[in-house]
């Protein structure tokens, strides 16, 4: 008599662990995205280290492209559907931030100096997978042939900011953390 308690009351321990806790999610804030911020300098987002395979932003007669990649996290719930946003170029103010100040830098220009956000070889990296909680964004440089004519520099430098565009689906959720900044050389030789 006794093994049979034993045995029911194991088998009763057995049942009752086998038993599938569902945990409710608390979270209920908006879904969003914003730029990896690596806390060193300004509040603009950098390329991503690790990346990329080129580290620097230089163009040269033998390297006419060059590609640096930010990362954009995607915060909130988990979803299982793809989600899509946009990229924009940056119209700039001075009373913005303190680290758009160029100093005589040349403001990259779209389809000329890297490849417009908006063109259609862009558009399948501005898609979010189901269920991730980050995607990697490259920002195509160009070399532009016509930069050095009738100049007699060696080298130009470039400065290009962008923005995360936010849609209904995907708010910005941090505002310090929508902005990224890049900065290229192209060389004359």
């Amino acid at each position: 008599m006794k093994n049979a308690w034993i045995t029911i009351l194991c088998s009763v321990c057995l049942w009752s662990a086998c038993t599938e806790e569902v945990v409710p999610s608390i979270y209920t804030g908006p879904d969003g995205i914003n730029f990896y911020y690596d806390q060193v300098g300004p509040y603009d987002a950098d390329p991503y280290p690790g990346g990329s395979s080129v580290q620097s932003g230089s163009l040269s007669n033998s390297s006419p492209r060059d590609t640096l990649w930010f990362r954009i996290l995607v915060m909130g719930n988990l979803s299982d559907k793809e989600r899509s946003f946009s990229l924009k170029q940056s119209t700039l103010s001075a009373i913005d931030s303190s680290s758009y100040y160029t100093g005589g830098v040349k403001v990259a220009v779209p389809g000329v100096n890297y490849i417009a956000f908006d063109d259609p070889e862009m558009q399948k990296y501005y898609v979010i997978p189901p269920a991730v909680s980050y995607v990697d964004v490259p920002v195509i440089m160009m070399r532009d042939p016509e930069a050095f004519v009738g100049s007699s520099k060696f080298s130009m430098q470039y400065c290009l900011h962008f923005e995360i565009v936010p849609t209904d689906e995907l708010k910005i959720l941090d505002p310090r953390f929508y902005r990224a900044k890049l900065t290229f050389t192209q060389w004359s030789w």
